[in-house]
């Protein structure tokens, strides 16, 4: 069985139609196609899912730009394939600059299926890679959501003990908005009198932790931005 593939032909030959269909058939593909000649039925048919556009550059009531312009405005990023009769260097050039991902002249097809393997391929890369992105999103998202809503105070410094950013329970518990508190030295949290002993078990750490490993909780004093001490659990 054949390897499925969608393909949206602008022609207005039925006989170039034909001869672009048996060339993919021939190539090993399991074809379902259409056609279209005009601007109005391009607009229905990229209504559907399509795996492959090949156009000629021009047809009685429409062009190659033309219908380039709206498969991009759809939002399909599919292989986008000009094959015409009669087509100069200079347009060709055009074409490509413009999003066409590959031009042939129909007199000589014999690079017509090599091309559509290499753009079918690379889409499936963009793709991926979309996917790969979405995901990370959907992946920062959700933390951020966890970040912000948590109840308890979450605070990011650096390895100099500089807050780089603060979580909004912050206030809440102590006192400070989130903005007053970066770039300030996160031992602002404590009272003065242990600050001296905190710093140097947090260098240490600095120096041992491994990263993804949980630190151990255990009991501290805060303080507040009203100077007011109160005992905390921190990690």
């Amino acid at each position: 069985m054949g390897k499925g593939l969608r393909v949206l032909l602008i022609e207005d030959s039925d006989f170039d139609a034909t001869l672009l269909l048996r060339i993919l058939q021939k190539g090993g593909y399991d074809l379902t196609h259409e056609r279209v000649e005009t601007a109005e039925a391009l607009r229905d048919a990229l209504k559907r899912d399509w795996d492959l556009v090949i156009a000629d550059y021009n047809l009685p009531q429409f062009s190659a730009p033309e219908a380039l312009e709206m498969v991009q405005n759809a939002g399909r990023d599919v292989p986008f394939i000009i094959v015409s009769g009669a087509i100069g260097e200079t347009t060709a050039v055009s074409a490509m600059k413009a999003g066409a991902h590959d031009y042939l002249m129909k007199g000589n097809l014999a690079r017509l299926l090599p091309v559509i393997d290499r753009e079918l391929r690379e889409a499936r890369n963009r793709e991926g890679k979309r996917q790969t992105t979405e995901a990370l999103r959907e992946s920062e998202l959700r933390y951020r959501l966890l970040w912000e809503t948590a109840t308890d105070a979450v605070i990011l410094f650096d390895e100099r003990g500089r807050i780089q950013y603060a979580n909004p329970a912050v206030e809440d518990v102590f006192g400070y908005k989130t903005a007053d508190l970066v770039g300030r030295d996160v031992f602002i949290l404590q009272p003065e009198t242990i600050h001296w002993s905190s710093q140097g078990g947090l260098k240490r750490y600095l120096k041992t932790a491994t990263p993804g490993r949980r630190a151990r909780a255990r009991e501290t004093t805060g303080r507040k931005s009203n100077g007011q001490e109160f005992p905390v659990e921190a990690s």
